[in-house]
C-alpha cells in the first residue's frame, strides 16, 4: 500500500516509520510546521509538494486537530483520508462544545466554563468557594500551565491565576483561552476505538474493538513534577463486552455524532469513573494520540496497522484483531523536556546521538525485534547514525504487551537499559501502578 502523511509537528513519525520499516509499505512524509521538518529526515522520504500526490492511489494520514477543512476537501476530491474533519477539530478545540455533547450523550457532567480573561476566572472561583477546580489550557499553550486546585477555598487556584496573568505571553501561547472545570474524584480512564465514517470497526465476531487506556501526565514517579503531554500509558485491549469500555464509547449518541460529521479515524474519550460508578466525560480526542499511537497501531495491531488505516479511510468494514489484554508505552525524554519554550541549543539534546545496543555493544541499525518495540519520534539519520532532530526533548517510546502490568513495566525498563542509550535520557518507572492500586482496591480483578 501507499501512504502520504500530512503531519503538523511530525508527531506520528513513529507510525510512518512502522508502516515503512516493519510492514513494508511505501510512505512519504510532509511536515507542515517547518520548525519540525527535520524529524525523520534521512529515515522517511520528505515532500513539500503534497498536492502532487492526489489522484495517485495514496491513503492520506493526518494528525493534529488543525486540518479538518483540508481533509474534507481531499475527500471531496475522491481521496481516501484517515484523520479527522472540521467538526472533529471543533469538538476537541472547544472544550465547552465537547461538554455540551457529553451531556446530550447522557454522561454525568460537572460544571465547566471557558474564560478569555483572568479577572472573570478569579471572580468565578471566589463565587464558588467550597469546591475544587482544575484549570486546563487550550490551543498551543504549554501543558504545564494547567493546574489542579488542592484547597476547597480556591486559594491555590486564585494564586495560580494571578501568576498566570503575569506570565501569559500571547506571542508564544496565543490569546488568553482556558477552561475551569470542577474537580471530580475517581479513576481517570479513557476509551479509544476506530470509526470508518458510518460505524465502529469490529473484530471477526462483530464486536466493537478498542482499548481502555490510563495516561500518566506528570513528569516524575509518584505523579509529581510538571504536567507534560504524557509520560506513558497503560492499555487494556478489549471489545464492547467489557462493560466500562461499552458504557464510555459505545453510546448511541457518540456513534450518531461521529457518523453525522463523517469522522474517519481513531476516536478517544477521556473520563473519570467515580467511586459511585458515575462516568464523567472530560474531553474527546478526534486525532492520533501521543504516545498512544505507538502502542495501539504499532504494537497491539495484530493484523497490521496499514490494513486498518486503509479500511477506515475508505469507509470499509474489515475485521480488526487487536491484542486482548495488558500493554504499555513508556516515553523516553531528555533535556529540556518538559519545558516548552525557546532555549539555547546548548540547553537541549539536539544533535545527541542515539546509541542502539545489542548484547551491550553499539550497533548501526535496529534489528526486527527492536523495530517492533522501539518507536522513534524526534530523530533524523545521517552517516553517523540516529540523532535528535529538534530541541523539544521528547525523543521516543517503547512498547510491550503481557499478562500483568508489573511484569510489562519491569520488562520495558530492562528493555530500555539493554537496547538504548542517549545522554541524559529519562523516563518514569511507575507507569501503571495507579491502575494496579485501583485493581487491588476492588473486590475482584475483573473490574476493568
Amino acid at each position: 500500500m501507499k501512504f502520504i502523511f500530512y503531519t503538523e509537528f511530525g508527531e506520528i513519525a513513529d507510525l510512518a516509520i512502522h508502516l515503512q520499516d516493519v510492514e513494508g509499505h511505501e510512505v512519504v512524509f510532509h511536515v507542515a510546521n517547518k520548525d519540525y521538518d527535520k524529524i525523520a529526515d534521512g529515515i522517511l522520504i520528505h515532500v513539500d509538494d503534497w498536492y502532487r500526490y492526489m489522484g495517485k492511489g495514496y491513503v492520506w494520514v493526518f494528525d493534529s486537530c488543525s486540518f479538518g477543512d483540508l481533509q474534507e476537501w481531499l475527500r471531496e476530491k475522491g481521496e481516501s483520508v484517515f484523520g479527522g474533519c472540521t467538526e472533529g477539530d471543533r469538538l476537541e478545540n472547544d472544550r465547552q462544545a465537547g461538554q455540551d455533547w457529553f451531556a446530550e450523550a447522557g454522561f454525568d457532567q460537572v460544571e465547566s466554563k471557558n474564560f478569555k480573561d483572568f479577572e472573570s476566572a478569579s471572580q468565578f472561583v471566589k463565587a464558588n468557594s467550597g469546591r475544587r477546580w482544575i484549570l486546563k489550557q487550550n490551543g498551543n499553550a504549554p501543558k504545564s500551565l494547567s493546574h489542579m486546585g488542592k484547597f476547597d477555598d480556591g486559594s491555590d487556584m486564585l494564586y495560580h491565576l494571578d501568576e498566570l496573568k503575569k506570565k501569559w505571553n500571547e506571542s508564544h501561547f496565543g490569546p488568553i483561552d482556558f477552561d475551569i472545570m470542577e474537580v471530580v474524584e475517581g479513576l481517570e480512564v479513557a476509551a479509544s476505538a476506530f470509526f470508518n465514517g458510518s460505524d465502529w470497526m469490529r473484530d471477526a465476531q462483530g464486536k466493537v474493538t478498542g482499548f481502555l487506556n490510563f495516561e500518566e501526565k506528570k513528569e516524575a514517579d509518584g505523579n509529581t513534577g510538571e504536567t507534560t503531554g504524557e509520560m506513558g500509558t497503560t492499555f487494556w485491549g478489549c471489545t464492547e463486552e467489557n462493560e466500562l469500555f461499552r458504557e464510555m464509547i459505545c453510546r448511541p449518541a457518540i456513534k450518531a455524532r461521529l457518523k453525522k460529521i463523517g469522522f474517519r479515524g481513531v476516536f478517544d474519550i477521556n473520563c473519570i469513573v467515580t467511586d459511585e460508578g458515575k462516568i464523567v466525560a472530560l474531553e474527546p480526542t478526534c486525532r492520533f494520540g501521543v504516545p498512544s499511537t505507538a502502542y495501539e497501531f504499532c504494537e497491539a495491531m495484530e493484523s497490521g496497522a496499514g490494513k486498518l488505516i486503509e479500511a477506515v479511510a475508505k469507509g470499509q468494514n474489515r475485521p480488526v484483531p487487536l491484542f486482548q489484554g495488558w500493554g504499555m508505552v513508556i516515553v523516553v525524554a531528555a533535556k529540556p523536556f518538559p519545558v516548552e519554550a525557546d532555549v539555547d541549543d546548548e540547553a537541549t539534546s539536539i544533535g545527541e546521538r542515539l546509541w542502539i545496543l545489542k548484547d551491550g555493544k553499539p550497533v548501526d541499525e535496529f534489528d526486527s525485534d527492536q523495530k517492533k518495540h522501539v518507536h522513534l519520534y524526534n530523530f533524523k539519520k545521517d552517516e553517523e547514525g540516529y540523532k535528535v532532530a529538534t530541541k523539544s526533548g521528547y525523543l521516543l517510546t517503547v512498547t510491550a504487551t503481557g499478562e500483568e502490568i508489573a511484569k510489562v513495566r519491569e520488562g520495558l525498563i530492562e528493555y530500555i537499559k539493554d537496547n538504548l542509550l542517549i545522554a541524559g535520557q529519562k523516563y518514569r518507572s511507575d507507569i501503571g501502578k495507579r491502575v494496579e492500586e485501583y485493581e487491588d482496591s476492588t473486590e475482584n480483578d475483573t473490574a476493568l
